[in-house]
């Protein structure tokens, strides 16, 4: 999940930034506290997605002016990606988006995707590949809602598993782990340094199936190439590329960009049939792909700048 919740009860208890910088959102924990967000759950369950996003309005509300460092970062992204001052106003709509997806959220797990429309590019790719039954890894950012691309590909069938580092979101994950009891085996916890993280993801490829991984954030001390985007030098980790060339299986970006009131235009393109790093020139070409991906993500960060949801300095550089 991301640096950010969704209800703001209390904060959480202040923690050690990373020596790392390119790490800082893993020191930014929830906001709120397991009851919260499962009354938010209770309300958007019981009372219904109409209801829930009138309540919200006031959570964020709240959640914005209690949390000046969110107002800092959703400045900072608005201003740059607008290239133009923003307002308050701009800013309490960003949280309000990233609030509303992560709601939508519960109704996606449980594939209630009756009342939303699912506008499709690029179907075909994804298609293709579950119909040659080769696994694949699936690259995506925080931008939008990977939950909407999980909800699609279970449409027709396909299994989709989500890598990555769950441990500052500790409190949504077990209210959605209890929304969705067989989450938990979908999900696959990166550990730094650890090689079961690996190998579990590797069986599932093998297996033939997707593995989901955002590619826009990285671990403490992972490796990073500086690559242009949104107009400066930013901090890309490696991991993900590394860890295509060693699962030697095809490589798809995905994202799901929302739209009011109740729309996700969801984009899949091939990124690579399978990404080779020579010995003699592994460097260059690992930055040749970390670059490549941060020029469509900030192509779909364009899109919709709304739905970029790091609320970190993405652009301190390690």
């Amino acid at each position: 999940m991301r640096g950010a919740g969704t209800t703001a009860n209390r904060s959480s208890p202040a923690q050690v930034e990373p020596a790392d910088p390119s790490a800082a959102w893993l020191s930014t924990g929830e906001k709120g506290t397991a009851l919260g967000i499962r009354a938010l759950v209770w309300v958007a369950t019981v009372l219904g997605r109409p209801v829930g996003r009138v309540i919200l309005r006031f959570v964020v509300a709240y959640y914005v002016v209690v949390h000046g460092e969110v107002r800092r970062h959703s400045r900072l992204w608005l201003e740059r990606a607008h290239q133009r001052p923003v307002g308050l106003g701009e800013i309490y709509q960003h949280v309000f988006r990233f609030a509303q997806v992560t709601m939508d959220q519960l109704f996606l797990l449980r594939r209630r995707c009756l009342g939303f429309e699912l506008e499709r590019t690029g179907h075909e790719h994804l298609s293709e590949q579950v119909a040659s039954g080769r696994g694949a890894l699936l690259l995506t950012a925080h931008l939008g809602s990977p939950a909407a691309v999980g909800a699609d590909a279970h449409e027709f069938g396909q299994s989709i598993h989500v890598a990555g580092y769950f441990r500052n979101a500790r409190m949504i994950n077990a209210v959605l782990h209890g929304l969705d009891p067989e989450r938990g085996s979908r999900l696959i916890h990166i550990v730094p340094g650890s090689v079961d993280s690996v190998l579990a993801i590797q069986e599932r490829v093998d297996a033939g199936d997707m593995v989901v991984l955002a590619a826009d954030r990285g671990g403490v001390n992972e490796r990073h190439h500086v690559v242009p985007f949104m107009g400066s030098p930013a901090a890309f980790p490696q991991g993900p590329f590394l860890l295509a060339s060693l699962l030697h299986c095809p490589v798809l970006l995905v994202f799901g960009l929302y739209r009011e009131p109740n729309r996700y235009e969801l984009f899949c393109e091939q990124f690579s049939d399978g990404i080779d790093l020579p010995r003699a020139e592994r460097a260059a070409a690992i930055e040749s792909h970390v670059e490549r991906f941060a020029q469509r993500l900030e192509h779909y960060a364009r899109l919709a700048p709304d739905n970029w949801f790091n609320f970190y300095d993405f652009w301190r550089l390690p």
